[in-house]
């Protein structure tokens, strides 16, 4: 493979991930603003019921009978509201549960793609460029010389010799 095609296989990797988060934030911003939109209506519909019960209740405070009555049907509409909300919330939650699986996998793969393309081209660039072997054993002596420790070609000759 030339280094120009690792080289555009690694960026089209990075920028496949780029665009797995991208559909992922759309995604999970489409289903917050779903649910907020839901709440709202909600909301607006539970004050406009409670302002209707208040009018009810009001227009004769004495007639007990219908002051209850009236309240037993909001409270059931009330409830019936909050149930119908706990099950688009719980669909939603579900769903984006689902999403964010294949969002990851998505990521997951265009990295290990750029992983791949990224090694073979540090590969590909070790093998044609002569200072990338002087370079690694400088780097070699380098880090033995700050751990204290013997360098990796030393440590070999001195396994061999015993």
């Amino acid at each position: 493979m030339s280094n120009n095609s690792q080289t555009e296989q690694y960026f089209e990797a990075l920028l496949a991930s780029y665009d797995a988060l991208a559909r992922a934030i759309e995604q999970a911003n489409e289903r917050g603003l779903g649910l907020s939109r839901q709440l709202l209506a909600e909301v607006t519909a539970a004050q406009r019921q409670t302002l209707d019960l208040a009018k009810r209740v009001a227009a004769d405070p004495a007639d007990m009978g219908a002051a209850y009555s009236a309240i037993m049907e909001s409270a059931v509409a009330a409830q019936s509201q909050a149930l119908d909300f706990t099950q688009t919330a719980y669909k939603e939650a579900v769903a984006a549960s689902g999403e964010a699986r294949e969002a990851l996998d998505s990521l997951l793969s265009a990295s290990r793609t750029a992983a791949e393309a990224a090694l073979d081209l540090s590969r590909e660039w070790q093998a044609s460029n002569p200072w990338a072997d002087l370079f690694q054993k400088g780097m070699e002596s380098f880090t033995a010389a700050a751990t204290g420790a013997p360098a990796a070609k030393n440590t070999k000759r001195a396994k061999a010799k015993v």
